[in-house]
């Protein structure tokens, strides 16, 4: 079938401002072009898709671009269902404004499953009113003219129209009303199709503009002293020694901390380095990565009543904080004079940094402009703006635009973190070794509540009885964020040791027990992985294969993973992926998801872990907190099965399933069982 766009005239609301009209397509936000238009001016029939004379494509792309490549993924919606010359296409970041492009909040893959239809609507309009004005030029009916490619063709005739040659004409066509046919996936050009990104060429010549690439004139550079354990704060400052540094202009608290400002980054972090600091009494003597332990295992309450007779198997599972590490260090730069205000960031949620900016200054929104830029990983931890509330702090204070840089160790040590979290689970097996029963309890720290409900419902892709879930939480201090996979990420390491567990105590083989409890969705993908992934072929002593599966995000993925076991080291020799995102908008960018997620996930199960004593971070660089390194991962296989109509979200699908199907592997190389994140063989349970 063909999907269809309802556009009624009624979901247009005009309203005078700028050089034209404005309307609201759906939750959109648009600049209509009607009467708006000299001969010169390009095509916007809305807020996202601009065509000027010579042909080029723009497309606003209103989510922010952390690396999941949804600039690409956006541009080749809109531009598959114009018919767009590709190569003539480019993609432009939005300006943080809900009010013209709707939320643009990025996070919980949700940006193309929330916006990608969208911009299926807006390319499949702007090709209706280019068909219109090519119709109307030539005094035919629309109906017998065709795209392709970037050009209005009228077959009968022989005649055609480069889009960038009908602009004017185009700009004068009413705006799409009733059904609008959208492509059916038969006829795409675009979508599906193995394609670059579309800023490949600009970041690996280094021409890519990062928030961190920003230069102003008479911009200054700000880092700040930050409190080294939980709860201080600097009470007095000596700065000497700073002031003898060359290029150091101002010293001045900032918050719970001091800023070092100068006219280069050198000479900040140098400033800093050299700045005396009084801090208040350390109130977090005690809290230590012990305490927060013994307090979680503490929250655990009794489990359900199992089935009588049924053979019960209990086992917990322990994972520790973690920081984000963005490629990318922290950084905005902010420009506040006192009737305006200017933000480049890369930003999770530039319309957020907009409302926020615009509070802290008393300001009214449309005084404050977010320049979105490209992000070096986000992760979660660009979803929380208080580096740029630093900056524009800074910048206010001192009259001047300012960036604000965070080093490594600011960025490992003040993190809003992956909570540490412990998981109790508990099993029934009939006589047969099927699962009747399935008691989860997840809890986590968290510094704003203590506590949690009864068990009640589930979150499990098997179909076993009585399967519940208690979410609970104890206060500690440490902040905690959003992390990339979110709650699933910690949860389905949980699930997909246990059901190992129980595979092995009922007798099973892992793979063939989750095939018989999975539903569709997961059968095809565990079967796929499985064969992919050579399962039940012989492997070396000291090598084991282990498997786990995750559905979510409108998706489904599996991992298998062969580790070698060489004394207490563990190395992940083999990985493969099958993944069913439904409609997959872009193979590449998909294969390039679930390596960067199999990446993260072998250093969760075995090298990353934040720690405190007495309050203070113990990491604080990448020689303690490790992540995966290129020469310790091997090549990811990643098979992407045939979905359904509609695309799932990927940033995060492939995260889940690393974790568990490495811990799976260790058991079956060596016949211990991981059950505490990082993965340390001696002294395993």
């Amino acid at each position: 079938m063909i999907a269809e766009a309802e556009v009624t005239r009624r979901s247009f609301l005009k309203l005078a401002g700028g050089a034209g009209a404005v309307f609201v397509l759906g939750s959109f936000t648009s600049i209509a072009c009607a009467g708006s238009h000299s001969e010169a001016a390009p095509f916007e029939p809305n807020a996202f898709v601009s065509i000027d004379r010579d042909g080029t494509v723009s497309i606003t792309i209103c989510k922010s671009d952390m690396g999941q490549g949804v600039r690409t993924s956006f541009a080749m919606m809109a531009a598959d269902e114009m018919d767009a010359d590709w190569s003539k296409v480019k993609a432009v970041n939005a300006t943080g404004n809900d009010r013209l492009y709707g939320g643009q909040m990025t996070g919980g893959s949700s940006s193309t499953t929330g916006s990608g239809y969208k911009y299926r609507q807006l390319g499949a309009a702007a090709r209706v009113m280019l068909i219109g004005a090519a119709a109307q030029k030539w005094g035919v009916d629309p109906s017998t003219c065709t795209t392709s490619n970037g050009q209005v063709l009228h077959a009968a005739s022989g005649r055609s129209a480069d889009y960038g040659s009908l602009t004017a004409e185009a700009a004068a066509q009413p705006i799409p009303s009733g059904q609008i046919a959208l492509k059916d996936p038969s006829q795409f050009k675009i979508i599906g199709k193995p394609t670059n990104r579309v800023d490949n060429l600009l970041v690996v010549t280094g021409k890519a503009q990062y928030g961190i690439d920003v230069r102003l004139d008479g911009m200054l550079i700000a880092v700040i002293a930050r409190p080294p354990a939980l709860g201080q704060f600097a009470q007095s400052f000596d700065d000497t020694e700073v002031r003898k540094i060359d290029g150091v202009t101002e010293v001045l608290k900032c918050g719970v901390g001091v800023a070092v400002v100068a006219k280069n980054t050198w000479a900040a972090i140098k400033g800093r380095e050299a700045l005396k600091v009084t801090w208040s009494p350390n109130p977090s003597v005690g809290q230590s990565t012990n305490s927060f332990s013994s307090q979680l295992h503490a929250a655990a309450i009794a489990n359900p009543e199992p089935p009588a007779g049924a053979r019960v198997i209990e086992a917990t599972y322990e994972m520790p904080y973690l920081a984000h590490v963005t490629m990318e260090p922290l950084n905005a730069v902010a420009d506040v004079r006192a009737d305006r205000a200017t933000v480049w960031v890369g930003a999770q949620g530039p319309d957020g940094v907009r409302k926020a900016t615009a509070s802290q200054l008393g300001l009214p929104e449309d005084a404050v402009t977010v320049n979105l830029m490209l992000l070096g990983g986000g992760f979660g931890r660009r979803a929380i703006n208080d580096f740029t509330a630093d900056a524009v702090n800074l910048s206010k204070g001192l009259g001047a635009p300012v960036k604000v840089i965070w080093t490594r160790e600011d960025d490992v040590r003040h993190d809003f973190y992956r909570p540490m979290n412990i998981q109790v689970l508990q099993g029934a097996l009939d006589t047969t070794g099927t699962p009747v029963a399935w008691s989860h309890q997840f809890i986590q720290t968290d510094p704003g509540r203590d506590g949690g409900g009864d068990f009640q419902g589930r979150r499990i892709s098997y179909n076993i009885p009585d399967a519940v879930m208690r979410h609970a939480a104890v206060r500690t201090p440490v902040q905690i964020g959003q992390w990339r996979s979110v709650e699933f990420g910690m949860e389905n390491f949980g699930v997909e040791c246990f059901i190992d567990e129980l595979a092995h105590a009922a007798g099973a083989d892992p793979y063939e027990f989750r095939l018989k409890l999975a539903n569709d969705t997961c059968k095809r993908v565990l079967q796929a992985v499985a064969e992919h992934g050579g399962w039940g072929q012989k492997l070396p002593a000291g090598s084991g294969r282990g498997i786990a599966l995750f559905q979510g995000y409108s998706g489904a993925c599996a991992h298998v993973i062969e580790v070698k076991v060489v004394g207490k080291k563990i190395k992940v020799t083999k990985a493969v992926a099958v993944v069913d995102c439904g409609l997959c908008i872009n193979p590449k960018t998909v294969e390039a998801q679930i390596m960067g997620a199999t990446s993260d996930g072998i250093a969760i199960a075995l090298t990353a872990g934040i720690h405190h004593k007495d309050g203070v971070v113990v990491e604080s660089n990448f020689d303690d907190f490790v992540w995966t390194a290129m020469n310790t991962i091997p090549k990811v296989e990643v098979i992407i099965l045939p979905g359904g109509p509609n695309p799932g979200g990927m940033g995060e699908l492939g995260v889940p399933s690393v974790a568990p199907a490495i811990a799976n592997a260790v058991f079956a190389a060596t016949g211990q069982r991981a059950r505490k994140l990082p993965i340390v063989l001696d002294g395993m349970v």
